[in-house]
């Protein structure tokens, strides 16, 4: 079990059949979460602001705070077989992502611009935890997490189901608005700071780079964001 709070993501996490037990504030208002409750059938345990501060180390609980199942990643061959019926499936590979909060966000955008699944090292990388979940407002419950032990032997496999691999890497020489959308796509983003890793760059179809203005003082962009202007420009072109 691991707990999760603020009112999308419960009533999301409820929705799904996940939560196991409810701590509510008793000045918790929201109607359309306490009908689902009631529907439900999910006894409630009320505390004060301060006890559910407590549990949560005082972030923004909204006055509920769930304990819910955990998501089971799929394995690779689980999630190609997933997404067999999807014409032109489009998949995320994380390669080396720590920070929580960019999964969580990048899980959102995912579920917006309908990504199909995103695929995470099980080791030496960021794992699904509460933060994930609150970050991630419920479309955890929506989008597949797959697990894989290596990186380049899963984009090795992909490619024999048809996929294309595009890594998005600074130093490309193309830029994003060549990306190919009648295709399956894998779409690599790599780690805060380091980029996508050296082999698995190797094992890419071709490298693209997201357009700057080139006068700014930052040069680069935090993979939630890159990953929100990547899969925007394939989606706005489908």
């Amino acid at each position: 079990m691991i707990k999760v709070y603020g009112t999308n993501t419960v009533y999301e996490a409820l929705l799904n059949n996940r939560v196991s037990k409810i701590y509510l504030n008793k000045s918790y208002s929201d109607q359309k979460t306490l009908a689902l409750l009631n529907k439900k059938n999910i006894a409630i345990t009320y505390l004060d602001r301060k006890e559910l501060d407590e549990m949560t180390n005082k972030q923004n609980h909204q006055g509920i705070v769930a304990l819910v199942k955990e998501i089971n990643p799929l394995d690779l061959s689980s999630l190609i077989k997933k997404v067999e019926s999807v014409q032109f499936p489009i998949l995320i590979i994380l390669d080396g992502l720590k920070d929580p909060h960019n999964l969580g966000a990048i899980i959102r955008s995912a579920d917006i611009f309908d990504v199909s699944g995103i695929i995470i090292k099980k080791r030496d990388s960021v794992s699904i935890n509460d933060t994930v979940e609150k970050v991630s407002t419920g479309a955890i419950n929506y989008v597949p997490i797959c697990e894989v032990n290596n990186l380049t032997k899963a984009i090795e496999e992909l490619k024999k189901h048809d996929y294309w691999i595009v890594g998005l890497e600074g130093e490309a020489k193309y830029t994003i608005e060549t990306i190919p959308t009648d295709r399956k796509l894998v779409v690599i983003i790599g780690s805060e700071g380091e980029g996508i890793s050296r082999l698995v760059k190797e094992h890419c179809d071709y490298l693209l780079k997201i357009p700057m203005a080139g006068h700014g003082h930052i040069n680069s962009l935090n993979a939630s964001n890159a990953a929100a202007i990547v899969l925007y420009e394939i989606f706005r072109r489908k």
